[in-house]
């Protein structure tokens, strides 16, 4: 997977406090890793708070069970146009 650095998308510019001793810490960091500051602290936000979601084989069929906790009557294949609006059901459908 691309790094969020990498990724091409919008960015915006923000600002918060944070203690000196840290930021030394975060520098240090960056630095033996050979980047900037801003790409390590992005890599490091992306890590700690990517949700990873389980892949499910195409042909897994959800028990009657699942299907009743979810008040889902019938399961319907996603559309493209879901898919691509809702990336968090692609990985979970393996799609």
């Amino acid at each position: 997977m691309n790094s969020v650095a990498e990724r091409k998308t919008p960015s915006i510019q923000t600002a918060f406090r944070i203690p000196e001793e840290l930021l030394s810490r975060v520098k240090r960091e960056a630095k033996r890793r050979g980047t900037s500051v801003n790409a390590y602290v992005l890599e490091v936000l992306d890590r700690e708070t990517r949700v990873e979601w389980p892949k499910l084989p195409k042909d897994y069929k959800v028990s009657q069970e699942i299907l009743d906790l979810q008040c889902v009557k019938e399961w319907k294949e996603p559309t493209e146009e879901e898919l691509r609006e809702d990336p968090r059901m692609a990985a979970i459908l393996g799609y």
